[in-house]
């Protein structure tokens, strides 16, 4: 199985109604989301939440899980439901980040990953990444996994089987077609050649 990185590209702006901002949210169909790498911090956005806003601070990379489907929003109620969907799964990740204890909060956030999505998917995210969304450094993120999960460092989880359901992909807010391309991503990137690659894909 291998994990990649990829741009996705929507292309239903016509049926997204004039005069409104733009918007995309994740499909409730399937166990999917995206985890949204900002300067300082990262956020999660589960099925049903809104994503891509124009208000919103820009990405510095896109991490999908699950491959999810972006959809257009286009009535006000599915607007209403989608930015409820996005503040829901931001509480989730609140409830997490608010305990004391950096360990906790990692072990936390792991359990949580590894209910939603499976094991293969703790193992194969980057600790930089999981350290975005905990409020940890990366090295809290490894004890954890050596404690709970019997994983040692990443040099050690590098060899294991890679999850096809992880890429790095770009949310594109312009109506053009772009095509979609793939470049394999490691268990051991950092969030600085994570965002590297998405720039790169974000301005092919």
């Amino acid at each position: 199985m291998k994990s990649h990185i990829t741009t996705l590209a929507p292309s239903l702006w016509s049926e997204v109604a004039p005069n409104s901002e733009p918007l995309l949210a994740i499909s409730e169909q399937k166990k999917s989301g995206l985890i949204l790498c900002k300067e300082f911090h990262a956020e999660f956005a589960g099925p049903g939440a809104a994503v891509s806003s124009l208000a919103e601070q820009s990405y510095q990379a896109v991490i999908a899980i699950g491959s999810p489907e972006l959809l257009p929003v286009s009535t006000l109620e599915g607007r209403r439901r989608a930015y409820g969907r996005r503040i829901q799964w931001g509480r989730w990740l609140h409830k997490i980040v608010e305990h004391p204890d950096p360990a906790m909060r990692a072990e936390k956030l792991l359990a949580g990953f590894e209910e939603f999505f499976g094991r293969q998917v703790v193992i194969s995210l980057p600790s930089e990444v999981l350290a975005l969304l905990a409020g940890v450094f990366p090295s809290t993120i490894e004890q954890v996994r050596l404690q709970h999960w019997h994983l040692g460092k990443l040099e050690s989880t590098a060899f294991l089987p890679m999850s096809d359901q992880l890429k790095v992909t770009t949310i594109t807010l312009d109506a053009e077609m772009r095509e979609t391309c793939e470049v394999p991503l490691l268990t051991t990137a950092t969030i600085g050649e994570i965002c590297r690659t998405y720039e790169f894909l974000h301005s092919a």
